[in-house]
């Protein structure tokens, strides 16, 4: 168990020191004063209209691991869900060297209810994996719009690809969850689009108002992405800076939107506190 704490604790020690490297670099890169002046800037409304949409991502998040949990007969309620949703929030964003969102929730889960732990990991994960095939899906959708008609054909292909051997394997390994799977999967496409949605008003509140597309498939790569540093902090500032090289847009507004996304990001998981400093009440839905 020592080795275990110790080893997260290093893995999370790594992150943080990589966002902090990547964002030394993009800030050589881009002085931060260029950063504040954008957002001297702001159109306040898009923000709060951007957070709004942001929000909405997640309660339906909440809905889709509560799908995921029913299946198991795990049937907490959606109050329950949301409390402890925004809790593993906070966790990871604001306690990095500690005990993880996911992880807490099978501990506290397993501990209230004697739910198994193998079960409710089960869940996470396939939460988490219908949201990884969500925004690889969609970065193939949005590429097609920026290369050449002859490419559509493979991109389709891919898509299928993609789609079909993940249910493969949720079939194979997690057959618990095979009937719920394209419903959980569109769910994902919805909580990703409401993202995107959220991260193209942040951009029109710093007054820019086109080449959305290629904005769109570098941020949801850095989602992907974001797996390699604490938060996705660095990580997103890095890939925007790095396809400005290639493509025809402003890094320093760019750094400048996903620095905001962050803020968002925070802002939301810091509410997460809020059911740390009471004790959380978790309930069953009543049959």
């Amino acid at each position: 168990m020592e080795k275990t704490k110790l080893k997260k604790l290093l893995l999370n020690a790594v992150k943080i020191l990589i966002s902090i490297a990547l964002l030394y670099f993009v800030f050589k890169k881009i002085p931060f004063r260029d950063v504040a002046k954008l957002w001297s800037t702001i159109n306040v409304f898009y923000v709060i209209l951007a957070a709004v949409f942001f929000l909405g991502s997640q309660v339906l998040s909440t809905k889709r691991l509560e799908i995921y949990l029913h299946s198991n007969d795990f049937n907490l309620d959606f109050r329950s869900n949301v409390e402890l949703y925004f809790l593993g929030m906070f966790y990871n964003f604001f306690i990095p060297g500690g005990i993880g969102g996911d992880a807490y929730k099978v501990y506290i889960l397993n501990k209230k209810f004697g739910w198994s732990a193998k079960k409710i990991t089960s869940s996470l994960f396939n939460d988490r994996l219908s949201g990884l095939l969500a925004i690889c899906v969609l970065i193939l959708t949005f590429s097609a719009f920026l290369f050449e008609n002859q490419w559509i054909i493979l991109i389709i292909a891919l898509i299928i690809i993609g789609i079909a051997f993940t249910f493969f394997i949720t079939k194979k390994f997690f057959s618990t969850y095979k009937d719920i799977f394209f419903k959980t999967f569109s769910m994902s496409i919805l909580i990703q689009l409401l993202q995107v949605i959220c991260f193209i008003l942040i951009m029109k509140s710093l007054g820019l108002n086109d080449n959305f597309t290629i904005y769109t498939v570098t941020f949801l790569g850095s989602s992907v992405l974001s797996l390699v540093s604490f938060a996705g902090i660095g990580v997103r500032e890095m890939l925007f800076l790095q396809a400005s090289k290639y493509f025809n847009f402003d890094p320093s507004v760019s750094v400048s939107a996903s620095l905001l996304f962050t803020v968002i990001t925070a802002f939301f998981s810091f509410f997460g506190i809020i059911f740390q400093l009471r004790k959380l009440n978790l309930k069953l839905t009543e049959k």
